[in-house]
C-alpha cells in the first residue's frame, strides 16, 4: 500500500462518526481475534506433531522461571 492510500485511508476513518468507529475497531478487532485464531490451531498442530504437549510446554516455562531466579 503506497504513502498515499494510506494517507487517504487515515483521512477517511478521521472523518466517520464515532458510532461508525467503534464499529470499525469492533470489526477489526474480530478479523484479528479469528487470524490468532487460525494461526494458534496451525501451531497446535504443528507441537502436536513434533510431539510438544501443554505439559512440556508447562516444564519449558517452569525450568525458564527457576533459571531466572
Amino acid at each position: 500500500m503506497s504513502q498515499t492510500s494510506v494517507e487517504q485511508l487515515v483521512s477517511q476513518i478521521r472523518q466517520l462518526s464515532e458510532e461508525d468507529r467503534l464499529l470499525l475497531e469492533s470489526r477489526l478487532a474480530e478479523l484479528q481475534e479469528a487470524d490468532w485464531q487460525r494461526e494458534a490451531s496451525k501451531a497446535r498442530t504443528i507441537a502436536g506433531q513434533r510431539g510438544i504437549t501443554q505439559d512440556v510446554i508447562d516444564a519449558a516455562v517452569d525450568d525458564l522461571r527457576q533459571a531466572r531466579r
